[in-house]
Parts: structure tokens; sequence; C-alpha cells
């Protein structure tokens, strides 16, 4: 169960700072705060480290999961593969950040917002997927938590 539970904690980090550098980014744009870009950049390179370390520890958990339904392991190979393209957008991302002069690189600015908010977007719909995947399907749950609550007595 380690592996499950390590997967559960690695993304927390890599949701918070991915969706909250975004915000960051955008607010300091708009608010003409140089602090804000700088959060900005941070998150999205710790944000970007933590995805990949949550891309390995979820490829672990997948290989100590027990027995599962066909449809949760369809959503399974889904998040896999979603977990892939978002470590494939956010880490160029965090390169290109941590490789320019400036808080937020001039040149490009457009396009480097664009693939953050779609970055963004990707990230909520993994985590919406994961949600399913654990409380609908139950992967990963031990069989007593998957076990029928019980009904309290009058």
């Amino acid at each position: 169960m380690l592996a499950g539970e390590l997967h559960s904690f690695v993304l927390h980090f890599a949701v918070g700072l991915l969706l909250t550098s975004s915000l960051c980014d955008v607010l300091g744009l708009l608010l003409r705060r140089e602090q804000l870009l700088i959060a900005g950049k941070w998150m999205t390179i710790f944000g970007a480290l933590a995805a990949a370390a949550a891309v390995g520890t979820g490829l672990w958990a997948k290989n100590n999961l027990g027995a599962h339904s066909a449809a949760g392991e369809a959503l399974l190979h889904l998040h896999q593969a979603l977990g892939f393209v978002v470590a494939a957008l956010w880490l160029p991302l965090a390169l290109w950040r941590s490789l320019a002069r400036l808080a937020l690189p001039l040149k490009l600015r457009t396009i480097y917002l664009a693939c953050a908010f779609a970055g963004a977007a990707l990230v909520i719909s993994e985590t919406g997927l994961g949600t399913s995947i654990v409380y609908e399907h139950g992967l990963g749950l031990s069989p007593a938590a998957r076990a029928e609550p019980m009904v309290p007595a009058h």
C-alpha cells in the first residue's frame, strides 16, 4: 500500500503547485507584480518536478495493485496516458522558465500562457479521473475500505 500512498502524497504537490503557478502568472501580469511572476516561475519548476515524480510513483502504484474491474483497468490506462501528457507538457515549460532570465519570458509569452492554461486544464482532468478511479472503482483501496458502509442502528 506504500506505493499508492506515496503517489497520492506526491501528486497533491504537483496539482497545487501547477494550478497556482498559472494563477500567479496571470495575476502578476495583470497587477504588474514581479514577485507574483517569480512565484509562478518557482511553482512551475517545482510543480513539474512533482508531476514527474507523480508519474513515477503512479507506475509503481499500478504495479502493486490488486485485482480490479475491467472498467477500472480501462480508466487506469487513460489516467496513465494522461499523466504522461501532463508531464510532457509541464517539464519543457519548467525548463523554459528555469533558463529564462526574466520571471516570465517576454518572447512567446502568449504561447507560454496558452500552454500553461492547457496544462492546468489537463491537471484538473487528470485529478478528476484519478478520483474516479479510486472512489468509484476502488482501485488502490483495501478490501475493508471498499466494503459497504455500516448503517448506524436507530
